[in-house]
């Protein structure tokens, strides 16, 4: 295992910069190395239902997220992968030599199941995962839906109802 970390860091749903508690997490540990990619999940680019503006938006969020990232360091940009990122990660461990991966957990159930497969293999790799809480939402959807009794909140006055029991978001 390297001395320095060295990190990818997966960038998913959320595709910025500048108040990602995830990227944050990654650039606290002080890496000699940080990948950040992008991985074309074959689950959601074949069984999307979306129409072609959709699609532009993302490949265009891309490109400036990729763009965003060379100006803050020339030798950098957007790793654009298209495989499975359980199959491609630990390829990608192996060749890179990571020792940590770091990403934003997501609360969708597809997510939930890719994600804990991935930290098994990084786990087997021998790569230590940061997964963030959240960073997209002001609350954390399982904070949310615990403080409901169990049940999602299926109204904004749902939403502002449970968030009394809830400590402040860090903002």
């Amino acid at each position: 295992m390297p001395s320095k970390p060295r990190v990818i860091y997966w960038f998913r749903t959320d595709l910025r910069l500048h108040d990602s508690p995830a990227l944050h997490a990654a650039l606290d540990l002080k890496p000699d190395c940080l990948y950040p990619i992008w991985c074309w999940d074959p689950h959601y680019v074949y069984r999307a239902r979306v129409g072609p503006n959709r699609w532009q938006f993302l490949l265009d969020c891309q490109s400036d997220l990729s763009s965003s990232i060379t100006k803050l360091n020339k030798k950098s940009k957007l790793f654009v992968v298209r495989e499975a990122p359980q199959t491609v990660l630990p390829k990608l461990f192996k060749a890179w030599n990571i020792s940590h991966l770091v990403f934003e957990r997501d609360t969708d159930p597809y997510a939930k199941e890719r994600d804990a497969k991935v930290m098994e293999l990084a786990k087997e790799a021998g790569v230590e995962v940061v997964a963030t809480r959240h960073g997209r939402t002001l609350y954390d959807p399982d904070d949310l839906v615990k403080a409901n009794g169990g049940k999602p909140t299926m109204s904004i006055t749902q939403v502002q109802h449970v968030r009394r029991s809830l400590r402040a978001p860090v903002v």
